[in-house]
Formats: structure tokens, sequence, C-alpha cells
């Protein structure tokens, strides 16, 4: 086995990997070749100090890398490693260079460091002999837009897209607003969010919708549109506009705009947890659940 720094070349042996893994996990395939794409390219990422991958023969059957999270001041590692008798050996191999970098950097040694992992990965007993804790967990749903019909919205409220960064600034006000108090949620001026987006795959800033009630922004969400796969990075519904339909009127637009540029799925991650019974407002918006990821959270040396 080599231990390597992960480099852009790794792609398709890294697809290689994660669908294996999500095959033994989940029973099939999830990963997209855009999801290695974000992988590689998460903002704030340096692949040649903060990743590393094994190689046995051509194929690489392990990777982790730490990078900042969208949370300021965390960290979020990426772990991934591929079914086996020696799986669990390996994550903890991987484990121990995470440990390893935040413990000789001064920049993040206090820094609280997640990741996620599906219930039946092989690196769960890793996660566990190495300190980790869970600490949350999220129910990831996906809609099939083939035949996807869109609920008109009420009849006071309007949904349009964005058209100006005063448009853009207005979503962010009123997601930050309605996601305000969530589990682990930091807010974060427009600027710096709007950095994060841009640099997310899929980045378009007419999926960017805003629901307006009596000419007052109630609600909005943000899609995002890679290649091979559609997704919801953010809905919110400020309190006193909640039960009226809006974050279903919402998603119905972004559904139709999406499917009429011709993707052919969206699929989102939902707080499991969250008091808002967001599970039920995508599974209402015709969305279903396909699996749940533990988020584990390392203890510090």
């Amino acid at each position: 086995m080599i231990l390597r720094p992960a480099t852009n070349d790794d792609t398709h042996a890294l697809l290689a990997l994660y669908r294996a893994a999500d095959v033994a996990e989940v029973g099939r395939p999830e990963t997209s070749a855009a999801d290695i794409t974000d992988l590689l390219h998460a903002p704030g990422l340096t692949l040649r100090t903060r990743s590393l991958v094994s190689v046995e023969d051509t194929a690489i059957t392990g990777v982790v890398l730490c990078h900042p999270a969208p949370q300021p001041g965390q960290l979020r590692v990426q772990l991934r490693v591929a079914p086996g008798d020696t799986a669990t050996a390996l994550a903890r191999i991987l484990l121990d260079a995470v440990h390893h970098w935040n413990l000789t950097d001064r920049a993040t040694s206090n820094s609280p460091v997640t990741l996620f992992q599906l219930p039946r990965s092989p690196a769960t007993p890793a996660l566990r002999s190495a300190g980790w804790t869970k600490v949350h967990s999220y129910t990831r749903m996906i809609a099939d837009l083939t035949d996807h019909t869109a609920t008109p919205p009420p009849a006071d409220v309007r949904v349009c897209p964005a058209t100006s960064r005063a448009d853009m600034a207005t979503i962010h006000h009123v997601l930050e607003t309605a996601i305000a108090g969530h589990w682990n949620h930091h807010r974060r001026d427009f600027q710096d969010f709007l950095t994060d987006q841009q640099q997310r795959d899929g980045h378009d800033t007419s999926l960017w919708l805003l629901a307006e009630s009596a000419g007052n922004p109630v609600g909005a969400v943000i899609a995002r549109a890679p290649a091979d796969r559609a997704w919801i990075a953010w809905l919110g519904v400020l309190p006193a506009a909640r039960g009226r339909g809006i974050a279903t009127a919402l998603l119905g637009s972004a559904f139709t705009t999406l499917r009429d540029r011709g993707h052919t799925t969206v699929g989102v991650d939902v707080d499991t947890h969250n008091d808002t019974h967001a599970v039920a407002v995508y599974d209402h918006a015709g969305m279903r659940p396909i699996g749940t990821a533990d988020q584990w959270r390392a203890s510090h040396p």
C-alpha cells in the first residue's frame, strides 16, 4: 500500500472508490462525477498538505481530506474507504493523519472538526476507537423531475429569480433569519456567503429564488445545477409566513426550472432533527428519503 496526497488526476479512481463504497453501504451507486469534483475543489482545501489517498496496485482504496467547513472557524473532514477486511484499519490510519495535521498546525489545532459517514460505513469502528463522537444526523432526499408538476403558490405570493445583487442580498438575509437558531448554524455576512456559493460546482444566480407576499420577502431557495445532479443547497421561510405552502411553492419553482434545463433528479440533505419538520416539507414537495448520514466530531488532543 502506498500513501500519498490526492491530485486532480485521481478523479476517476476516486469515483470508482466512492461508488463501490456506496453499493456496500446503501445498495446502489450514489456518487456522481460532480461530487468528486466538489471533493477535490472544496474551498480552502490544499491537496498537497491536507489530503491522503491509499493506493494498492492502481486502485485507490481510501481517501481523507481536511478543509474549512461552511461554518466559520470549523474544519470538515471527508473520509471514504473501500469495503473489505482491511477497511477499518485503513480508516484508522487516515484518521490518524487528520489528527497529526491539526495537532501540528497552530492555526487549526483548536478548531472543531467534523465529518459525515453512513451508518453502515466500515469506518465507524475506527471513528469510535479514535475518540470521535456522533453528534447529529442528516437525511438525504431525492425527487424525480421527469413528471414534475409544480404546485401554484398561494394567491398573494410571488416567486421570482434574483436579477440583481440587491435581490441576492435579500435572499441571504431571508435565509439567515429563517435558519437562525438551527443546530450548528453560524451567521455569515453577505459577501462571505456569496463568495462561498460562487465556489460551489453548479452555482447559478438564476437559481436563487425569492418568495414575496404583499411585496415583502418571506422565503427563499438556492439551487445548484452541476452537470449530472441538481441540488437544493438552501431553503428557508420566515417564521411568521410558515404553514402557507411557501416552501412547497419555492421548491416547485426550482424543480420546474431544473427540469426545463434537462435535469431528471434533484437532491437535498436535510437536518433529521430539524424543529421546523423540514423532512416533512420536502416530502410534501415530492422528495423521498434514500438514506441517513451521521455527523461525527473529533475530540481535541
